[in-house]
C-alpha cells in the first residue's frame, strides 16, 4: 500500500511543481455557421489516368479563416478530401471525368471541421473528331483515344462548413503586475 501512495505522488510532483510556472490561458469561444464560404487549394496534381475513387486528396488553407477577427483555422491546415468517381478516357475518342469530394478541414483547437464541397471535371472529348478519322482513314481513326483529366496542383475549390461548430482558441491572459 505504501509502496502504491509513492509512485502516486511521485507522479503528482510534476504537475504540482508546474502549475507554479503555468501561465494562465484564456479560451475564446468562436461559433462558425453553417454555409461558411473559403477557398482551399490541391497541394499535389491529381491525374484521371491514375486516381481511383476513394484516393486521398490532400489540400491546403491558402489564407487563414477568422471569424469575428478570430482565426479558427490557420494558414496551410490540412483539409482532407478524396476522389468521388473517376472515369478514365477511353477509345473511340471518349473523354474521362473525375470528381473530388472535400470533408473537413483542422481547426486551431485541433477538432475536425466538417465540410462540403464538391468539384467535377471533364477531359476534352475527342468523340466527333474520331467519327471524321473513321470516315476519312476507315478501322484506324478508332484508335482515337479522350484526354484524361487533370487537377493541377494549386487548383483553387471552393468549400462550405457543413454544420455550425464551436471552436475554442487559447489566448495567453495578459499579466498586470
Amino acid at each position: 500500500m505504501r509502496k502504491i501512495a509513492t509512485v502516486a505522488l511521485c507522479l503528482l510532483v510534476p504537475f504540482i511543481a508546474g502549475a507554479q510556472d503555468a501561465t494562465p490561458v484564456a479560451i475564446h469561444t468562436v461559433t462558425v455557421p453553417e454555409g461558411t464560404e473559403f477557398s482551399v487549394v490541391t497541394v499535389d496534381e491529381i491525374n484521371g489516368k491514375t486516381a481511383a475513387k476513394g484516393d486521398i486528396v490532400k489540400l491546403v488553407m491558402p489564407a487563414p479563416i477568422a471569424i469575428d477577427n478570430v482565426v479558427v483555422v490557420g494558414k496551410d491546415a490540412y483539409v482532407r478530401g478524396e476522389v468521388a468517381d473517376v472515369k478514365h478516357a477511353g477509345h473511340f475518342g471518349r473523354g474521362g471525368s473525375m470528381s473530388l469530394m472535400v470533408t473537413s478541414v483542422t481547426a486551431i483547437d485541433g477538432q475536425r471541421i466538417p465540410l462540403r464541397a464538391s468539384r467535377s471535371k471533364a477531359g476534352k472529348d475527342h468523340t466527333g473528331a474520331t467519327v471524321a478519322l473513321t470516315v476519312l482513314f476507315g478501322p484506324l481513326g478508332l484508335l482515337k483515344h479522350g484526354n484524361d483529366v487533370v487537377y493541377k496542383a494549386g487548383t483553387e475549390v471552393k468549400v462550405f462548413t457543413d454544420s455550425t461548430i464551436t471552436v475554442h482558441v487559447p489566448i495567453a491572459a495578459s499579466t498586470t503586475p
